[in-house]
């Protein structure tokens, strides 16, 4: 394999495994971050990740039209990998099937296990064959045995869920601790992949640059040769080999509209047009959330704060056609909201449990022209809508079990939930609506596939359609969402594709 200038634009949760290994091949590795350098790591707390931020970029978005919201994405070396719940889970065998189905043999769960092992140091299950014990990110799954989770798995676990001790397994789905990239050695520590895959980095001598935002891929016909860029006002161009772009799921399609590349209706009039394809920005799914609010007895919550060191500690990943017609999720957190989002460990108020919707039928998009750059077409499908409600209904019936009797002081449960489906279901809507947020697991906005496909932004390998020279390595790739969270994947889509070149 010739060497090669390669640029990488973002410095997140894809973009710096990407570098990493690609430089240690030997090339001539850049990567430009918007944001600023990695800030300290503490173990589980979020509040780095809110709108309007330091360390993220505040986008205006739209839950279903006519709903408004705002939505924070990480914009710091480690991207949203240095200031989410820490919450580490891999995508699940079924989830491959799927992306295979239509992106191609390279995305089975088979074929992307070495990356998934490769890029993981796991301290629960290090000599499991399925798992790697010497990857850039330890992988842990404390807090199963404190009080409240071990009430939820046990709650869980009598409502009809396998028993899934390791998420991370590739078994199924069930209810378990759930992964983190958290180091336990000593005091707990998040790991995002810029401290991670540092160390690779410098050896390789890849150049980071920060503070540095990308405006537009610049061509030579339809072959990329670099980069234009604003630091501080003032305008630039990096030129490269290849371009990479791995800015996430909502920041590379709005790059790629800005540079000629989708719908003529949907990029930048004043950009060079380069290549049609309708998919540029369309295909957006995500996970919808709901969350229910219940408060453990004070026995309960100090034996909990006490050993607690993530946004959530556990989940049961419930499967289509058992509770409701699409996949669900239950996000257990074993401290008070109020802890998780400022790192005050004396803050108070109610916990929640959180329900997520495993895999929405209606699709949203992200653009750059006026109005909301994120608009996810939540409760569009009356499909999605029946399967909140019935993932409520499930939440409720954990929280009130047996299980769960002598931890839960009380739980703010809707009155719906106790009355006969058709009755109630004006009310649930109307309670959903008032409730809904987003997951932030954005993917699908310039996804694989074939080139014949209209809908296809990239092929297997990540190469833009109608290109040369210009590569996608991040979540837009993956035609849709999966049924767990996507920190994980998103390192996985930068180890996975530089596989790949590798191979080219």
């Amino acid at each position: 394999m010739s060497t090669r200038r390669i640029v990488v634009v973002g410095g997140g949760g894809s973009g710096i495994p990407i570098a990493a290994r690609l430089g240690a091949a030997g090339h001539d590795v850049i990567v430009l971050e918007a944001g600023p350098a990695a800030p300290a790591e503490p173990a589980w707390t979020v509040r780095g990740g809110v709108p309007d931020s330091l360390l993220t970029r505040t986008y205006d978005a739209e839950l279903w039209p006519g709903r408004p919201w705002r939505i924070a994405r990480g914009r710091t070396l480690g991207g949203s990998t240095a200031v989410n719940g820490v919450s580490f889970q891999r995508p699940h065998p079924d989830d491959f099937a799927a992306w295979a189905a239509l992106a191609g043999p390279e995305w089975t769960y088979t074929a992307c296990l070495p990356a998934l092992r490769r890029l993981e140091a796991d301290q629960d299950f290090p000599d499991d064959p399925v798992h790697g014990d010497s990857g850039p990110m330890p992988v842990s799954r404390d807090g199963a045995d404190e009080p409240l989770t071990r009430a939820f798995l046990a709650a869980s676990v009598a409502a009809g869920a396998t028993a899934e001790p390791d998420k991370n397994g590739g078994g199924p789905s069930g209810a378990g601790p759930l992964p983190r990239n958290v180091s336990t050695g000593g005091e707990p520590q998040r790991w995002s992949v810029a401290r991670g895959y540092g160390r690779m980095l410098r050896a390789a001598s890849v150049e980071v640059r920060t503070g540095v935002e990308v405006r537009r891929v610049r061509f030579r016909g339809r072959t990329a040769i670099g980069v234009e860029t604003v630091v501080d006002g003032t305008p630039g161009f990096v030129a490269a080999d290849e371009v990479i772009l791995a800015g996430g799921a909502v920041e590379t399609p709005r790059l790629l509209l800005r540079s000629g590349i989708g719908d003529a209706s949907d990029r930048d009039p004043t950009a060079p047009p380069i290549a049609d394809r309708r998919g540029v920005g369309r295909n957006l799914s995500d996970h919808a959330a709901i969350d229910l609010a219940w408060r453990p007895r004070p026995g309960a919550a100090s034996a909990s704060a006490a050993s607690a060191t993530a946004a959530w500690t556990a989940a049961w990943n419930v499967p289509a056609g058992f509770a409701a017609s699409s996949a669900l999720e239950l996000l257990f957190a074993a401290l008070p909201t109020a802890v998780i989002v400022t790192g005050d460990r004396a803050a108070g108020g109610p916990h929640e449990l959180r329900v997520l919707l495993g895999q929405p039928i209606a699709r949203g998009r992200v653009g750059i022209g006026p109005g909301p750059a994120v608009c996810y077409g939540y409760l569009t499908d009356g499909r999605d809508i029946r399967a909140l409600r019935d993932g409520v209904r499930l939440a409720a019936q954990v929280l009130r079990s047996p299980e769960m009797a002598e931890v839960v002081a009380d739980a703010t449960i809707p009155a719906w939930v106790d009355a006969a489906a058709d009755p109630g279901a004006e009310d649930a809507e109307r309670w959903l609506r008032d409730r809904l947020a987003t997951a932030l697991h954005s993917c699908g906005t310039a996804r694989m596939g074939a080139a014949d496909d209209p809908d296809a932004v990239a092929d297997a390998h990540g190469r833009v359609h109608g290109t040369t020279g210009l590569r996608i390595a991040d979540a837009s790739l993956v035609p849709v969402v999966p049924t767990r969270g996507t920190a994980l994947l998103a390192v996985m889509l930068g180890e996975r594709i530089a596989e790949l070149i590798a191979q080219e």
